[in-house]
């Protein structure tokens, strides 16, 4: 009897400090918090910049256009694009951020937290169409996205999910909208490739493809015409360069493509030495010279009109 008592009894007392533990170190948002919204009164269809500063004091922000489109500034001369769906999914999540989980209202703790006015992982300003901004320090992490958040107004620091901070990068590299020249297919009507093999031009009649001048011989293979027009329509590229560009000529190559709405003129300059290099390249759709890897661009500059057709039929035709 006297055993089952003591059982009892030590029983209840590993209940009681259990309670006692997690009364004292759960976050406050396991004992029932209201729900807090960290960017109150703040949509994200609302915001026209984001600007982002981290550790070092490295500042970099992302800036709306009034087209909708939004640039990179890390204060260069030149404001690159960014990418629209990187952006707007970083803003929406930040806009969003809200919280049940209080950790602490005291000052001396956001040092420690990195959510201080001066000490923090990343300093986040969110500028609206009327211009007022809010300010949010993002501090360490407590788990997988989940870190410690202060809003600038007040001293209360929160774990909030959904948000990290690796992925608030202050390398403008990290926000470029890296598809440079992009084209509708469906919409195309003539293509026109000189490269260092001759030139040539296909044309669009009757929703099919003929070579200008080949009208009598058959028609280009399907499988070669579709992957030329696939990399032909779709650019991406690995850097921006500017405005302005002092290299060689580029006439390595020259791309044209007519739709029913619009030319693009895309010209190709030579790749550097060595291996898995870049070609210079400039659209007349974009006011910037870039760089694209040699994997795209080497096939436009090594295609031969002979490539279009199948092994064998030039030979049939002599």
């Amino acid at each position: 009897m006297i055993r089952k008592k003591t059982n009892l009894i030590l029983l209840i007392l590993l209940v009681c400090q259990l309670l006692l533990i997690a009364f004292l170190y759960l976050p406050s948002g396991e004992k029932g918090q209201p729900v807090v919204e960290l960017v109150p009164g703040l949509t994200a269809d609302t915001v026209i910049e984001l600007s982002i500063t981290d550790a070092t004091g490295k500042t970099l922000s992302l800036k709306k256009e009034n087209d909708g489109n939004w640039l990179v500034d890390d204060g260069s001369p030149d404001l690159f694009p960014a990418d629209p769906g990187l952006v707007q999914h970083i803003i929406n999540n930040l806009t969003s951020l809200q919280s049940q989980r209080l950790v602490t209202r005291t000052r001396s703790s956001h040092i420690r937290l990195q959510v201080d006015d001066k000490v923090f992982a990343k300093k986040i300003v969110l500028t609206a169409k009327d211009g007022k901004t809010q300010t949010l320090f993002l501090g360490s992490a407590s788990g997988p996205q989940t870190i410690h958040v202060r809003p600038q107004s007040t001293d209360e620091v929160y774990l909030a999910r959904g948000i990290s901070t690796w992925n608030l990068d202050t390398h403008k590299e990290s926000w470029w909208q890296k598809v440079y020249m992009q084209v509708d297919r469906n919409r195309l009507q003539e293509v026109s490739l000189k490269n260092s093999h001759g030139s040539f031009t296909l044309r669009k009649d009757g929703g099919k493809w003929q070579v200008s001048g080949d009208e009598s011989r058959p028609a280009p293979d399907p499988a070669a015409l579709d992957s030329f027009l696939q990399k032909l329509t779709h650019i991406a590229i690995n850097s921006y360069l500017g405005r302005q560009y002092q290299g060689k000529p580029l006439d390595t190559a020259v791309l044209t493509l007519i739709t029913d709405s619009q030319t693009v003129t895309v010209n190709i300059g030579p790749a550097a030495s060595g291996e898995d290099t870049d070609h210079v390249i400039k659209s007349s759709a974009s006011p910037f010279f870039a760089t694209a890897g040699s994997f795209q661009i080497d096939p436009l500059t090594g295609m031969k009109k002979e490539d279009l057709y199948k092994k064998g039929e030039e030979k049939k035709q002599q």
